[in-house]
């Protein structure tokens, strides 16, 4: 869904990260208010932003995806969908740097009962733009194009009114049971979705799925509005989660039909909760299982290095010399080069690993140290014990003391925070690094709070506190 936009992209936040009702500059244990009942691992974000879009298109990639179905706005001058298209486009753009081809999913309900000249220009923006790409889907060298209805064309002549003179024409295929309204001489097949009737209908497309030239199978994880409590209209069923229970299900059913294609959906339809990008709730699960029965030789592990990729982008915007590293970062993962993409990762900025990096707070203009334990600050950096090394464990981010070698934690929940020797698999001692407006602040991954000077006590805290405190933001000095 290429729909999202924040402050960053648009100056305000999007419909739908917020519907009727939420407003995300609330923030609370960290987390914005958003209309989802899940929450996304980046934190909510804007469809077009490169970093997003290399982040998405590499898990999809490592979790065994061929490609993307875009849920495509068209080209009607209305509401957000001239915004959608143009992150549509930005999607598409990356798509070869990754591997990965893409097939449009046409959105009919966006024009009007009769205007099926809209529609045709629809097309043709499709014919110019896409259909003509190496990478565009096809069946027998003729484009695909999924329809999500038909919802208001539903006459075959209307769908050879709108297909008139496309070349090459794409083979349409509706939902289940609509190809009587395209028309058989227009499809080429039927996708089924994510029906209230789970998974009785899915059930009974995959029996007919072999009397259909192109047969496409779908895999969800389970549905679970915000509709009402956005206070948009929408379903308000359910079908539930079951852990990842019901995605497996659902999958191994798509594995064992006769379908020739299986789309996952959704990858970050956040209203229905259909998403099986990687969240807070959920963490990498939908992917991991993805992996496993698709038989990709990847697991978690290079999911984390994806997910370090995306939070060193935010890190260190700004930096052109580490931007530079992790576009070569991006270009070995893209290559599947995982061993080299880690170990630039960890060595970003040269010697920068070794010999560690100063932790400067905005507010105070002051530095983290290490005394007996205790991260204290001050306005000297004198000493290795102002010295920070950046460590990451199995994608997790650690910061060690380049003079104790003792690591940044909050293991004891004390006021302060601390200084000392931890396991590395203690998620007290993992670190989020999050950018805002050109600082970082850093969360922990075990309590969701921040670093902090509020209380000026002397001591680092790690509390809950607004981003745009500038006693959380921080600089990472070499």
């Amino acid at each position: 869904m290429p729909w999202f936009e924040t402050p960053d992209s648009k100056g305000t936040w999007g419909y739908h990260w917020k519907m009727n009702t939420q407003n995300p500059d609330i923030i609370t244990n960290g987390k914005r208010q958003i209309a989802t009942y899940y929450y996304p691992k980046t934190g909510p974000y804007y469809s077009s932003d490169p970093a997003i879009i290399e982040y998405q298109l590499l898990l999809m990639k490592y979790a065994g995806a061929d490609g993307v179905f875009i849920d495509w706005p068209g080209t009607r001058a209305l509401y957000d969908y001239s915004d959608n298209l143009a992150n549509s486009n930005a999607l598409i753009n990356k798509l070869n740097a990754v591997g990965l081809q893409f097939g449009i999913v046409e959105e009919d309900r966006n024009w009007d009962a009769g205007n099926t000249s809209g529609a045709h220009g629809d097309f043709v923006y499709m014919q110019n733009n896409y259909f003509n790409q190496s990478n565009y889907l096809t069946t027998n060298g003729t484009p695909v194009v999924l329809n999500f209805g038909p919802i208001t064309f539903h006459q075959s002549s209307q769908w050879d009114a709108i297909l008139n003179g496309i070349s090459p024409k794409p083979k349409v295929l509706p939902l289940f049971g609509f190809t009587s309204e395209v028309g058989s001489n227009n499809t080429g097949g039927e996708f089924p979705w994510i029906y209230q009737d789970h998974p009785s209908v899915v059930n009974n497309y995959y029996a007919q799925a072999a009397n259909f030239a192109l047969s496409v199978g779908v895999v969800y994880p389970g549905f679970n509005t915000f509709y009402a409590a956005g206070g948009a209209d929408g379903p308000t069923w359910q079908i539930a989660y079951n852990g990842t229970s019901t995605f497996s299900t659902m999958l191994d059913k798509a594995l064992a039909s006769s379908v020739g294609i299986i789309q996952f959906a959704t990858w970050n339809d956040y209203g229905e909760g259909t998403m099986i990008e990687p969240t807070e709730e959920f963490g990498y699960s939908f992917l991991t299982t993805m992996q496993t029965k698709l038989g990709v030789p990847y697991g978690q592990h290079e999911l984390e290095v994806i997910y370090q990729l995306y939070q060193a982008r935010k890190s260190y915007a700004g930096n052109t010399t580490i931007q530079a590293q992790l576009d070569q970062v991006f270009t070995y993962l893209a290559n599947q080069q995982v061993a080299q993409a880690e170990t630039l990762l960890n060595n970003l900025g040269g010697n920068n690993n070794s010999t560690g990096v100063y932790i400067k707070n905005k507010w105070l203009s002051t530095y983290l140290y290490e005394d007996n334990g205790q991260v204290k600050y001050s306005s000297s950096n004198s000493g290795n014990q102002y010295k920070w090394i950046q460590e990451t464990v199995n994608g997790h981010i650690r910061f060690k003391n380049l003079s104790t070698g003792h690591y940044l934690n909050i293991e004891h929940l004390y006021s302060y925070v601390e200084s000392a020797d931890v396991p590395n698999t203690y998620y007290s001692s993992y670190w989020v690094l999050e950018s805002y407006n050109g600082y970082t602040r850093l969360k922990n991954e075990w309590q969701s709070t921040y670093v902090n000077l509020e209380n000026q006590s002397g001591l680092a805290q790690c509390t809950t506190v607004p981003d745009y405190f500038e006693s959380s933001q921080w600089t990472l000095q070499q």
